[in-house]
């Protein structure tokens, strides 16, 4: 028993590194370890006994993640984070597309607003605040819709969005010259109110809304008013659109920790350093969700919520999470790239962090616990191999070879891959509507042996592949770009010198591409 004990004791030590346990408890620039610490500048770090919590299931907790596409997983007690994974090939650090969660940082920026009283009330109708644009299907209920509706997703407008699809509401949205426009334009299903539709005009008008207010986009805005004071540096969100106005309902990028301070900020109640970032009565309706949602969800200031279960979160597409639990003052966050149908629960995602929670004190040091969830973390970061197939004969006659498409939905070119000992690589040319530029070059590595090489990081972020040969005339490619809640899937099956491609990805889009080997 001393033997395997010291065995174990000496694991701790490996990996506490990966854990992050070097660190004192409460290391933020001096702060006095039994106050909750503010994150400003870097996240205090803490084992999970120190702050009342069980290594042991939380290794378990990280173990049952992994078996998910996820990218991260980082729980917080405390203002301290407890434990934290990332699952290889995502790596710490790389800022990551948080779909809807998006949706719920332009909720945090209406608070500001109406905290700083530029916007009056939540209460204002929608179409007073837009009085210069020409608004048709104009009638009593679009007359009546307020701010909190577009808040509550319950405006009443009508509006179809489930898979984007051609013919969706919001993807017709996207296609059209005034965005804000067509929203507002949109004829009413219902009474404001009385029934949650989910809809992402909703806060494409409220981002609409801070270009009115504050004169700036609502990137811009939130950089000064929201991410500079919580020591938010990672966010990315794309471009305006052609009014000038930032994509409201996703397209924000956040690594783990920017995300881990937003949930931190709804936990202290819209307080951060001692300042009301947002009005405490705005978390408070947050909390409550006074909307009846879907599949058992509450719903308020563009915030999901399980009241029973005392929880309430962001939540995007693809396993994005920022989950805040208040009973238990703990804010954890998940990312990933997970498809529709391979959703981790957000209520067993709470149910095993409470059975974590031991006490509201410390715990007694459990080396051995410690060693099990320092193994945990260590092991997410390390790829498990897919199956992998043969290498058919076929390979030398496509290596290096060209194939050029004709035109298609996806505006690839050509398509090239080469097949090497090692770094084998891939090459994508597609189309432009840049008069300077007729088409854009792609590249990257690929493995071979069932784990995803990353490739040099390019303008738009770190490309990861792997291939396999599934039979033999057809080559399978999975491509991302790390931090993107996508994952490509490129099926090329060969006939002589022509090549047929079948594309999808996470979103469900798909694609079929015809091309000819180039001379």
């Amino acid at each position: 028993m001393h033997l395997k004990i010291a065995a174990m004791a000496a694991l701790v030590a490996g990996f506490q590194c990966f854990a992050g346990y070097n660190a004192p408890l409460g290391a933020v620039d001096g702060q006095d370890p039994q106050e909750a610490p503010w994150p400003t500048k870097s996240w205090a770090v803490s084992s999970p006994e120190e702050q009342g919590m069980d290594s042991a299931s939380l290794a378990r907790l990280i173990e049952t993640v992994g078996g998910y596409k996820q990218d991260s997983l980082m729980i917080i007690r405390n203002g301290r984070i407890v434990a934290e994974a990332y699952y290889a090939p995502y790596v710490a650090g790389i800022s990551h597309d948080l779909r809807s969660v998006t949706k719920s940082v332009v909720g945090t920026l209406t608070a500001i607003q109406v905290q700083k009283g530029s916007l009056d009330s939540v209460d204002h109708p929608v179409l007073d605040l837009f009085s210069d644009k020409q608004i048709g299907n104009v009638d009593e209920r679009k007359t009546a819709m307020t701010v909190q509706n577009l808040l509550d997703m319950s405006s009443g407008i009508e509006w179809v969005e489930r898979l984007y699809t051609p013919d969706e509401t919001i993807m017709q949205m996207y296609r059209s010259a005034d965005r804000t426009a067509f929203v507002l334009n949109q004829p009413m299903a219902g009474a404001p109110g009385a029934k949650f539709n989910y809809n992402g005009g909703n806060p494409y008008l409220l981002s609409a809304l801070i270009n009115r207010k504050s004169g700036q986009n609502a990137f811009d805005f939130a950089k000064k008013e929201l991410f500079e004071p919580l020591g938010i540096k990672s966010a990315r969100w794309g471009t305006p659109d052609a009014q000038g106005v930032t994509i409201g309902e996703a397209g924000l990028f956040l690594s783990p920790h920017d995300m881990a301070r937003i949930g931190y900020l709804y936990l202290r109640n819209g307080m951060w350093e001692g300042k009301q970032i947002i009005p405490s009565s705005w978390v408070e309706r947050a909390k409550e969700g006074r909307i009846a949602a879907t599949n058992g969800f509450q719903y308020a200031n563009l915030w999901w919520s399980l009241p029973g279960k005392g929880a309430y979160m962001a939540r995007g597409r693809h396993s994005q999470l920022i989950l805040v639990l208040p009973k238990w003052d703990i804010v954890a966050v998940m990312t990933g790239v997970l498809r529709d149908t391979e959703f981790y629960s957000a209520s067993a995602l709470i149910d095993d962090i409470a059975k974590a929670v031991k006490s509201d004190k410390p715990l007694p040091a459990d080396p051995i616990a410690r060693a099990l969830l320092g193994n945990a973390i260590h092991q997410a970061a390390i790829e498990k191999p897919s199956a992998v197939g043969g290498t058919p004969e076929l390979v030398k006659a496509v290596s290096g070879k060209t194939f050029q498409f004709v035109d298609n939905v996806l505006r690839v070119k050509s398509f090239t891959l080469n097949f090497l000992d090692t770094d084998s690589s891939w090459v994508i040319t597609t189309y432009t509507d840049k008069a300077e530029r007729a088409t854009d070059r792609f590249t990257g590595l690929f493995g071979l042996d069932g784990t995803y090489r990353k490739s040099p990081p390019a303008l738009y972020g770190i490309n990861a592949a792997k291939g396999r040969w599934v039979n033999e005339r057809t080559f399978v490619m999975e491509r991302r770009i790390l931090g993107r809640g996508e994952i490509q899937t490129w099926s090329l099956a060969f006939d002589g010198d022509k090549v047929t491609v079948n594309f999808e990805n996470t979103d469900g889009f798909k694609a079929e591409l015809r091309g000819e080997m180039s001379e």
